[in-house]
């Protein structure tokens, strides 16, 4: 959802970017969840980047 988003925010032929903190706050608002670690959040974020192939078009803080 979080790269979705991204996605949709970034201009024609802009990279879409996607941060840990975008994670956290869908992890809170669509998913009800009080805290998210910010390791749990990035790592989500790596899998889902990867698996999306989102090097093509994104670019992302979860690799830090």
């Amino acid at each position: 959802m979080a790269i979705a988003g991204a996605r949709r925010r970034a201009a024609h032929d802009e990279p879409a970017i996607v941060t840990v903190a975008d994670v956290t706050r869908v992890a809170r608002h669509h998913y009800g969840y009080l805290f998210v670690e910010r390791e749990e959040a990035a790592a989500a974020l790596r899998q889902r980047y990867e698996a999306s192939d989102c090097r093509v078009d994104c670019m992302t803080d979860a690799f830090k």
